[in-house]
C-alpha cells in the first residue's frame, strides 16, 4: 500500500524556478504507481461456441484455416484432453459457460463462492463480456463491467477493441470474447465460404448413414439440422460452412490481437483460447452436441499463450472449468474457497504432470462416461447399453468391447469408478433403471425432420 505524504510537509515552499531533484521524484513516483497498477496481467479468453477438439491450424487440423490463433498459440501450451463436465439441458453452452463462471460442477444446486467476474474486478480488474445473450447465465455475465452483444464475431470484436482503447494502460483487462461462431448455422461473410469446397472435404473415418441405437436423445434440434440418413453430400456441407464460420471467428480474434499491440498490451497479456463444447459433423452418425463421444460434445480444445507460460503439450485431463482458478493463479490472485475446478498452473509450470487421474462426463440422465489414460467406458441406462472402447488402439471410439468375455472386469471396474465419480461432483442420476426402454433406433422412427438451413446471418437486435 502506498501511503501519500503532503508535499508541503517535506519541501519548503519554492518560487520562479522548480526544484528539480524535487520533480524528478514525483515524475518516478507517478511512473511507479502507473506501473504497480498494471503489474497484473491482462487477461483474455477467446471462448468459441461449438468449437471441436482439434478444429485449429495450430492443433493440427488439416483443413481449417486458423492463422492469426496459430500463429498467437505456436507457442502456446495445449492441453490435448480438456472437456466440459456435461449439461442437463440440450443447449450444453448454457452449463458449460455456468461452470466456467462458478467453478463448480453443474451438479451442484448452490454456489457459495464469488464468481469469476466478481473475483477479477474485486482485484482491480476492468472486465468485459462480450457475446452472445443467453449463451451463459445472465446474472452471472452482469456482474462484468461491460456486458453486450456484438451480434456477431465482427460486432463482438469491435465491442473488445474499444474496451482496449478506453481502459488498455489505466487497470488489467479481462476480455471475454464469447459469441456465436462456429455454431450453426455457421455464419461468415461470403468471402469466407467461398475458402471452402464442400466436394473436397473428406468424411470422419467413423462416419456412419446414423446412430445405430437410441442414446437418449434422437431428436434433439440439433440433429435435425442434416437429413437422416446421413450423407457425404449433406454431411461435407455443413462442414464447409463450419470451417468457414471458424475462419471468420479466427479473423476477429486477430483484430483485438493487433488492437492490443497498438495499445501496448499485447506483452503483458494471457491468452485463452478454448470451445464450450465439441460437436459431432457426422461421426457416429451424429451431427450434434448431445453425446459422450471423443468426438463429440464434450471434448473440448483449451489452449493457454503469454508471460510465463513456456511451450508445451499435454494429455494430462482438465476441464474447461479448471480456467477460474488457473486465471487467477497466473494473475497472482488469491483463489477463492469452495471451487470444485482445480488450477492448471501445476501442469502449465512443469511442477505436476496431472491435476486427475480420469475424466467424468454426462449428457442429461441418459448418458454417463468416464475414461482414463487408455479405457473408456459409456453408459445409457435408458435402454441398459453399454460401451467400452480401448482408446490407445482404437481413437475414434469403432470397436465396442462391452459384450466381449475376455473385458467383463474392466467393465465392472469401470462402471464401480464411474458410480464412485457420480458421488464426487453431485450426479445422483442411476446407472441402472428399472424397465429400460427398447435400444433400436432407425430414422424411419423420427416423423419427421427440419432440412439444414444453410448459412444464415444472426437476427440484428
Amino acid at each position: 500500500m502506498i501511503r501519500f505524504i503532503p508535499t508541503f510537509r517535506l519541501f519548503p515552499i519554492m518560487t520562479k524556478r522548480f526544484h528539480v531533484p524535487f520533480l524528478l521524484l514525483v515524475l518516478s513516483s507517478i511512473g511507479f504507481i502507473h506501473a504497480a497498477a498494471q503489474a497484473k496481467p491482462n487477461i483474455v479468453f477467446f471462448l468459441a461456441d461449438d468449437l471441436r477438439p482439434d478444429c485449429l491450424g495450430v492443433l493440427g487440423h488439416p483443413i481449417v484455416k486458423t492463422p492469426h490463433l496459430d500463429q498467437l498459440l505456436a507457442n502456446g501450451f495445449i492441453f490435448r484432453q480438456a472437456y466440459t463436465m456435461g449439461s442437463n439441458v440440450g443447449a450444453v453452452c448454457l452449463p458449460s459457460r455456468t461452470m466456467i463462471q462458478t467453478g463448480r460442477s453443474y451438479f451442484r444446486e448452490t454456489i457459495t463462492s464469488p464468481i469469476l467476474a466478481q473475483t477479477l474486478r474485486s482485484s482491480g480488474y476492468a472486465s468485459i463480456r462480450c457475446g452472445k445473450r443467453g449463451n451463459g447465465p445472465t446474472a452471472y455475465d452482469d456482474q462484468f463491467d461491460r456486458h453486450v452483444d456484438g451480434n456477431t464475431a465482427e460486432g463482438n470484436a469491435d465491442k473488445i477493441i474499444q474496451m482496449i482503447r478506453d481502459e488498455g494502460g489505466k487497470k488489467p483487462l479481462f476480455l471475454y470474447m464469447a459469441g456465436h461462431e462456429p455454431h450453426d448455422p455457421q455464419f461468415a461473410p461470403p468471402e469466407y465460404y467461398k475458402m471452402y469446397q464442400a466436394s473436397v472435404i473428406p468424411m470422419a473415418e467413423n462416419f456412419l448413414p446414423f446412430h445405430p441405437f437410441d442414446n437418449g436423445e434422437m431428436n434433439v434440434r440439433d440433429e435435425h439440422t442434416v437429413a437422416w440418413p446421413r450423407t457425404r453430400e449433406n454431411v461435407a456441407a455443413k462442414l464447409a460452412r463450419y470451417y468457414a464460420s471458424t475462419t471468420y471467428w479466427d479473423a476477429q480474434c486477430g483484430r483485438v490481437i493487433a488492437a492490443l499491440k497498438a495499445a501496448g498490451q499485447f506483452e503483458n497479456t494471457i491468452f485463452i483460447v478454448a470451445g464450450d463444447n465439441g460437436l459431432s459433423l457426422g461421426e457416429h452418425g451424429l451431427v450434434g452436441k448431445q453425446n459422450v463421444y471423443e468426438f463429440g460434445g464434450m471434448h473440448v480444445p483449451l489452449i493457454f499463450a503469454g508471460p510465463g507460460i513456456v511451450k508445451g503439450d499435454t494429455k494430462s485431463f482438465a476441464y474447461l472449468y479448471d480456467v477460474y482458478p488457473t486465471m487467477c493463479e497466473l494473475a497472482g490472485i488469491p483463489i477463492p474457497p469452495g471451487l470444485e475446478a482445480k488450477s492448471l498452473a501445476p501442469v502449465l509450470t512443469g511442477k505436476h504432470a496431472k491435476v486427475r487421474d480420469v475424466m467424468f462426463t454426462a449428457y442429461k440422465n441418459v448418458q454417463r462416461s468416464l475414461r482414463d489414460d487408455r479405457w473408456k467406458l459409456n453408459r445409457y441406462p435408458q435402454v441398459d447399453v453399454t460401451q467400452l472402447y480401448d482408446l490407445q488402439r482404437d481413437p475414434r471410439e469403432m470397436n465396442n468391447l462391452a459384450a466381449n468375455p475376455e473385458y467383463t472386469g474392466k467393465v465392472k471396474e469401470l462402471l464401480a469408478k464411474l458410480a464412485q465419480t457420480q458421488a464426487q461432483y453431485g450426479d445422483t442420476s442411476p446407472l441402472t433403471v428399472a424397465n429400460p426402454k427398447p435400444a433400436a433406433w432407425a430414422p424411419s422412427m423420427v416423423k419427421a425432420y427440419v432440412p439444414d438451413r444453410g448459412p444464415q446471418a444472426p437476427k440484428k437486435k
